[in-house]
């Protein structure tokens, strides 16, 4: 597709997970900067009709069924004569390929691009199909890479370094930034006390560097409550209670650390990490565990020596773990599996 008057098309279902793959995508598919980017909400619909219209897919009229995700009078103003799709989220699978099929009869030269797994859509309806699943490796149309894209993915990393660091005011310091999640019905973090703990372990232990913590929307106000008691009146430690109403710039956070600490359940948070080439450690407490799927995704990335576990009752010497993994230039890696669509 030629890059003449391109324009970006990204779709949104709204939801967080899938809206920072497809910025990552589309950071990929616009390293030049040199296209225009749009971006269009789609509405959630029924069950019911996604089953009719994919039963239908190949038949149905594409401005009819966009109907039922969009208002069809917002594609007026797409004037581009050509148009590359990007969407993330099985929300986006039956608008992005109808969203092809409509542009197409209007003459434009149109791709598509969908990051995630097909529902029994076929490959054909896409040019590009995004796939962390390895059994996709060298299968066109998928495009294969353990990690995925996300809006941390910049071609700007050591600008944006500088400015989060400015940003927090700690150009001078270290930084470790600890992002705590939730448990799920099939693997647990550690308790309150075991994070607090190992966090007054590290702030004794390395008190030239800030601490900055985040929660999630996932962590209990429990969790929250303990940390509030423990460090509210560290000045070398930071909180961002975000059950508790507050917030922080997660972007700059990830950015300015030297060093990231994450729970290990909340996988999007470590793609972003290490996208951001950063150094990242997984706690395992006493108290952890992982079910089969969260163990094969860390090991694999831990074999790679892209982050590693530590285990906190075992620990001995922070910094040779910490010395022995290997940032990745995942933004390279990502560019070069995108640079044919």
């Amino acid at each position: 597709m030629e890059n003449s008057h391109l324009m970006i098309l990204a779709l949104t279902d709204g939801k967080a997970g899938h809206e920072t793959q497809t910025k990552g995508v589309v950071t990929l598919l616009n390293n030049g900067n040199q296209y225009e980017v749009q971006w269009l909400k789609i509405y959630k619909v029924s069950k019911l009709t996604k089953h009719i219209l994919k039963a239908f897919l190949a038949i149905v009229s594409p401005k009819w069924a966009l109907g039922f995700y969009l208002d069809t009078v917002q594609l007026q103003a797409f004037q581009s004569d050509n148009i590359l799709l990007v969407s993330a989220g099985g929300e986006t699978l039956l608008p992005n390929a109808l969203l092809k099929k409509y542009f197409q009869q209007q003459g434009k030269a149109t791709k598509n691009v969908i990051a995630t797994s097909l529902r029994g859509i076929p490959a054909c309806y896409f040019d590009a199909v995004f796939t962390i699943d390895d059994k996709y490796k060298n299968q066109k149309p998928f495009i294969y890479y353990p990690i995925a894209p996300n809006k941390q993915l910049t071609f700007q990393l050591e600008h944006r370094v500088q400015q989060a660091k400015q940003n927090l005011d700690c150009m001078e310091q270290k930084v470790l930034i600890i992002l705590i999640g939730a448990d799920t019905k099939t693997s647990k973090i550690g308790t309150s006390y075991e994070w607090i703990e190992w966090i007054k372990y590290l702030a004794r232990n390395y008190p030239n560097w800030k601490i900055l913590i985040s929660t999630s929307r996932r962590t209990p106000e429990d969790f929250e409550k303990d940390l509030q008691q423990a460090f509210t009146r560290n000045p070398q430690i930071a909180l961002t209670l975000v059950n508790h109403g507050q917030q922080c710039d997660i972007a700059d956070y990830i950015y300015a650390a030297d060093l990231i600490i994450c729970s290990p359940e909340s996988t999007s948070m470590i793609s972003e990490a290490l996208v951001s080439e950063k150094k990242v450690l997984i706690p395992v407490f006493k108290s952890s565990v992982f079910d089969k799927e969260l163990e094969n995704y860390l090991a694999k990335f831990e074999q790679e020596r892209w982050l590693s576990k530590v285990y906190i009752d075992k620990m001995a010497d922070l910094i040779g773990v910490v010395e022995k993994i290997t940032p990745q230039k995942h933004r390279m890696n990502l560019l070069d599996q995108f640079k044919n669509i």
